[in-house]
Formats: C-alpha cells, structure tokens, sequence
C-alpha cells in the first residue's frame, strides 16, 4: 500500500492495559448468536456488537484476508490471524470469553487463527484502502496498533518511525 492513496475507510478504538485479540469476526460467535445479532450490522461498526458483551470492539469488511502476520517495530512477527468470512474484528479477549467460554479452547488448539496481544495500551486502527491485486482493484485492511506495544498487520519499514 502506498502512503498517497486515500482510505476508504478507517476504524479506531483505544485500550487501555487489555488483552486484545484480533480474528474473524465468525470465530468468536456462539451457537446463540445467529438469532440474536444481524451480522452485517455488526460489519459496518454500527454497535451490534454490544448485544453479545463485545461494545469495545472494531471491525471491518469487505476485505481478501485469508491469513495475516502481525509484526512488531522490528519486522518480526508476533501473532498470526486468518478469516472465512473476510469480516475482521479486534475485541477485548476479556468481553469475547465472557461472550463464550468455549473460545478459550480454541484459542489453544488453533492459534492461527487469533492474534492475541497482551496487556496492550494505546490505540488499534484498521485502514481500508483500495489496491490493485492480479489487475484487479481490491479492499485491503491494514492494522495498526500505536501504543506499549507497536504492531501493524503488513511490515513496512519505516512505518513507526516518528513524523
């Protein structure tokens, strides 16, 4: 992604000493929820989310993620996520354990599939901009996290260093 292109959209939210957990917004879901929640609400951040114990949440859509490293200031990466329905969520992994505690199972037997960063202070955003992939134009999300712990979902030098 290049820094002139404009976003077509962005999403933020600020923690303060949480564990966090990035993932498909499918995989945190219960049994329950398909009667409950409108899904598609929940993608356009429209506080859908608060139905199931999730209000501190972002979320984006729309995008080809199928699996993401997440790296730190260095370029090493310290979490992976993947997604089914390319709806991607960054939640309190307090709220979304409480929401279902079977995911804590999954969070051990599949860790793939959740990026969790610990104790984390300060702030998540997620970019959506448009770029061209195989000569087609594309919605692609980046992560970013500025904060006691610096990450961002597609290294690139350079990128936490100070304007």
């Amino acid at each position: 992604m290049t820094n002139n292109e404009k976003p077509i959209a962005t999403y933020s939210m600020h923690v303060e000493g949480k564990d966090i957990v990035i993932t498909d917004i499918i995989y945190i879901m219960n049994d329950d929820d398909n009667d409950n929640i409108d899904i598609i609400a929940c993608t356009e951040n429209k506080g859908e989310l608060h139905k199931i114990g999730c209000p501190n949440s972002i979320t984006a859509t729309g995008c080809d993620v199928v699996k993401s490293s997440i790296y730190n200031k260095k370029g090493e990466v310290i979490s992976q996520f993947c997604s089914d329905s390319y709806i991607i969520g960054c939640f309190l992994l307090e709220e979304v354990l409480k929401h279902n505690p079977k995911l804590a199972k999954d969070l051990e037997e599949l860790p793939y599939a959740f990026a969790i960063i610990r104790n984390f202070t300060g702030d998540i955003t997620f970019t959506i901009k448009e770029e061209k992939v195989f000569d087609e134009k594309m919605p692609i999300l980046n992560i970013r996290g500025k904060g006691n712990i610096n990450f961002h979902s597609d290294y690139e030098p350079g990128y936490f260093d100070e304007d």
